[in-house]
Formats: C-alpha cells, structure tokens, sequence
C-alpha cells in the first residue's frame, strides 16, 4: 500500500489473504479460509469462530459473555456463548498447504543443491579430493604397496575401492537412482539396521580373498566397512568396536535366527581347516551353534566349553603333573621341577612347544632296563626296534663293552656278555619274560639310581613301557603302543598369545598342582581370564582380542575367485 493512502473504515485485517505467506488454510479452496490463518511453520491455528467477550453492566458483578462473531461471517450467533465463556461454534481443523511462493522457493532450493553437487563432482584435482575425503587413509590403504595393487587392476586412487568414481555422469546418475531405492535410501540410512554397501565389499575381497567369510549360520551379512572404518586417520586402521560384535551377539532374535538356520545346514560348513599334523581337542559343535546371547567377556561370557561341557583328555599317556611339582621326586640341577622345565614358548611364542621324551622326560626317565649295566638303554619310540634290540642283547652287551667300557678283548668282553646275560636269566627265567616284563610291567617306583656320567642326575628307576603308555599285547607278534596324542590347541575359536602373559606364574591360571591324571583338563576358566581382562583389570577385553570375525574358509566351498575376477 503506497504512503498517505488507509484502509476503509470496514477493512477486516485478519481476512486479509497475503501472497507473500508460505501457507494458507486448508480451507481456502472451499472458500471460508478462518479468520487466523496458519502459523508461520504450517500449523493450523483454527479454534473457533469468536472469542466471547464479557459484558458487565453497572450494578451487576457477574454479567453476560457477548458474541463477537464479525458481520462478514454472519454476526453473532443465536445461541451464543457458552457459560463458561467459549464460543460455541468450533472450527474443524484444516491442513495448510504451501502457497505458491513457497512451493517457487522450495523449486529454487532444489535446483541450487542440485547444481551445487554437480559442479562438486565435476571438480578435480586435490580441491576434490579435500572436499569429499573426511580424513586421510590408514597406512594399511596408502603407501607403494597398495598403489601396487591398485595399479596392477587398472586402478588408481578413489577407484581402488570406490568403483562409482570411475564411472561418467550416466553412471554416477544410474547408480544413484538405484541407490535411493535400496541400502542407501534416506529412509533406511537414518534407521538403526546394518547398512550394505556391497559393491564397495566387491572392492575388498580383491585384495582380502581370504576374509570373505563368517559363519554360515549368520543372518545376515554384514558390509566390511561397517566394522572396518577408513578415513579415520593416517595411522593403523581403526580398531574394530565391541559394539559392532554386540549388535547381533547381543541380540536373542538374531542368535535364534542363527540357530534354527544352522540346524538346517550341513556340519561340514562348520568344519575348519587346520595346519597338517596339528592335534586338536575334539570339541564338538553344540546342536544349536554358539548362539548363547553375549553382551561383553567380562559382564555374561559363558563359560569355556571344555570346562563348561567337562571335556576330559583322551590322552593316553600316564602323567601326573602333582607329584612332579610338589611330589617327592628328585630334584633337577638341585631345583624343584617348575614348568619351565618341560614346557617351553616354540618360534612365536605365541604357544608351546610339543612335550617329547628326548627333550624333556629322557633327563629323569632313563631306560635302564637292565639296573646293573646303567648306559644299556632301552630304544625309545618304535616298539619293533625295541623288541629286536632285546633279542640281539649279547651283540647290543659286546657292542656296549667294546665302545663305552672300552673292553678291548675278546675273552673279556665274551665273559663280560655271559655275566650280564646271566644276571638276566636268573631275573627273568626267560627272554620272552623279559620281552614281557618291558613292555607291560607298570610298577609305580619311587626308587631312583643315580647314572655315571650324567651330572649326578637322579633318575627314576624303569618299570615297564605300561608305567607310561597304553600297550595292547597282539599274542606272539609286537605289543602295540598307543602314541600320546597331546593337543596342541584345545579350543580352536579362540585365539591365545602366551608370550603377553609372561609376567604372571603359570599357576595363575593353570591350577597344575592339583591335577593327579591326565584326563584333567587344566585350562583357565572364564572367571581367571576377567581378572585382568575387564574393565577393573584393565587389559584388553573386547571381542576381538580373542576371537576373528572372519572365519576360515569352510571345507566345502570352492576356493575364493581371482582378484582380477572380482575386480570386474
């Protein structure tokens, strides 16, 4: 309105339809827009078609409400306010639309946006780079030898993993269409759930074949950048968060899920590899998986399965850790045995090395079959060698006297052979007794000799190969001596480093002293590992400090294609 002109004296301000409004009553189109109109952010305001006002004449003190319902909409009403003092005609409520200017604006601010993103893609150079990098790669993801790779594909940069920047316009157009009607839609973008962004996964398991794998029960599989986040710095790539772990662990509906589904599956996808000749723990697969619901080690971790399930050691050795540490047997260099003495870290120090007879039982137990000719031994390991070697003693005597005695003669050393094998025969009548006698005598002895020549080591007295092994006697052929099978890794989903536990006794964990057989299993329990590994302890304990994501490949499925394969 131009200066120095009013409105008529009957202009009702409040009915006045603004174009510059970016909404308008929901009732306009049907021509009776209310007297308020909607609120600047769109909401209806609408409440009803007067508000009464209160008429006092003099000498009353309550009075009357009047109706103030302007002529336009038909002055006031018949019945007229309420006795509370409302209007007693309501106003539905509407639902504002925008005004045609606001629709031009939001037009505007659209097209904008979308020029602003075109020009941003068709930048080049290191002003794109900066803008649409969040933070610089690990060092795993830079470096000559990634760009080894990357060259070596065709590739470069960006494109070693984000295919979409090697696409033109067309391609970046096409693939954002198609991404707005799956994983990357808005709506499931803002929405708790596992993201998939599978055509950058493409992308990984070029270079990282072997880690394509979960268990073949899970429900659903999960992107690798949803646990590997890049651009989080230059140094080592970010460690992988519990709560990634937690999300589907922690969650009884998906455990279920990957129960019922893992019953239906063969048990040979469930089987792993392992390194030829590694002995380990039969464990078997519970029926239902290992599907219990965990939330962290340290809060409802279950139990270890060995100790849990009470697995016992079908070893069938004849060992007892007891008396070698606190029982009554000799002393070794004049200390007590420690477990030091017989288990030791092997290359890595990651795990130990085999116990053998050679290594660390010989230096006790030697097996001086005959007590009067201490430096004849029996042969360990092999028991046809050791059932020929009895049968040829007068050669094995002759050959002791002339190389280790020194007895030179052949009169002497005859006489030497006739005496020992004399000895003999009046000890066991026979040679088939003696035969039987080493092989299947288990008499327990503490009585010990001490042997020439070893340092004064006290060793134990021999019994029989059956004090130590399992011997099946076969009837005039050679008894058969069970071989120890000692597990070299008892629970093979978890993953143990002892050469990070250096500074605490073995028997911390390990409760060695009180075990009598070899049927005890004397793993460390659950309660002994959170200790240390919790939040109180203070040493690593997430997920991934003991467990892999990424388990081996299953014995049944082919191996995983070329990197020139998955590139394509």
């Amino acid at each position: 309105m131009s200066e120095g002109r009013v409105p008529t004296p009957d202009f009702d301000e409040s009915r006045y339809e603004r174009p510059n409004n970016n909404w308008l009553c929901g009732h306009t189109c049907e021509g009776c827009p209310c007297r308020i109109g909607p609120s600047p952010s769109g909401e209806c305001r609408a409440t009803a078609e007067c508000k009464p006002q209160p008429v006092v004449k003099e000498g009353e003190t309550k009075g009357t409400w009047k109706c103030t319902r302007p002529k336009d909409w038909g002055g006031p009403c018949e019945t007229g306010p309420l006795p509370d003092g409302t209007c007693c005609r309501t106003i539905s409520k509407c639902q504002p639309v925008r005004s045609l200017r606001a629709k031009r604006a939001l037009v505007t601010r659209v097209f904008v946006i979308a020029c602003i993103g075109v020009l941003l893609m068709g930048l080049c150079g290191p002003l794109r780079q900066a803008f649409i990098n969040p933070a610089p790669l690990s060092r795993h993801h830079t470096g000559p030898q990634f760009d080894h790779l990357a060259v070596k594909f065709g590739v470069h940069d960006c494109a070693a993993c984000h295919a979409e920047s090697r696409l033109d316009y067309a391609g970046v157009i096409a693939s954002a269409i198609q991404a707005g009607v799956t994983s990357l839609s808005f709506k499931k973008l803002i929405t708790p759930h596992p993201k998939d962004f599978s055509r950058m996964d493409q992308s990984c398991v070029a270079c990282h074949a072997d880690k394509s794998f979960h268990e073949a029960s899970v429900v659903a599989a999960i992107s690798c950048s949803v646990c590997h986040r890049e651009h989080q710095g230059p140094g080592a790539l970010a460690a992988v968060a519990e709560r990634h772990c937690a999300a589907c662990h922690g969650d009884a509906a998906q455990m279920l899920g990957s129960s019922r589904k893992g019953c239906a599956l063969s048990a040979s996808l469930f089987e792993r590899k392992t390194a030829p000749g590694l002995v380990i723990h039969p464990a078997p697969r519970p029926p239902e998986g290992y599907t219990r619901v965990i939330h962290s080690f340290s809060v409802d971790h279950p139990e270890f399965q060995v100790l849990r399930e009470k697995h016992v050691d079908t070893n069938t050795l004849k060992f007892n850790h007891r008396i070698h540490l606190i029982g009554d047997v000799p002393r070794l260099n004049g200390k007590a045995l420690a477990c030091a003495d017989c288990h030791r870290p092997d290359a890595s120090g990651a795990f130990m090395q085999r116990v053998s007879f050679e290594q660390n039982c010989r230096v006790c137990h030697a097996l001086n079959f005959d007590e009067n000719t201490l430096g004849m031994q029996l042969p360990h390991g092999d028991a046809v060698y050791a059932r020929a070697y009895l049968r040829s003693l007068p050669t094995q005597y002759a050959d002791f006297a002339a190389r280790t005695l020194g007895i030179s003669g052949q009169a002497e050393i005859a006489n030497f052979v006739q005496t020992r094998m004399a000895a003999l025969r009046q000890r066991t009548l026979a040679g088939e007794n003696l035969e039987r006698s080493v092989f299947f005598a288990d008499a327990r002895t503490g009585d010990t000799t001490v042997i020439a020549g070893a340092r004064g080591l006290a060793r134990a007295k021999f019994a029989g190969c059956a004090y130590c092994h399992e011997v099946v006697p076969r009837g005039d052929a050679t008894p058969v001596i069970t071989p120890p099978q000692t597990p070299d890794r008892w629970m093979l989903h978890a993953k143990f480093d002892h050469s990070k536990h250096t500074a605490m006794a073995c028997a911390n964990c390990h409760a060695a002293t009180k075990s009598t057989t070899t049927a005890d299993v004397i793993m460390p329990s659950v309660k002994s590992c959170v200790i240390c590994h919790s939040p109180k302890g203070g040493a690593p304990n997430t997920c991934v400090t003991c467990h892999g994501y990424h388990n081996p490949e299953p014995v049944t499925l082919p191996s995983a294609s070329s990197t020139a394969t998955l590139l394509k």
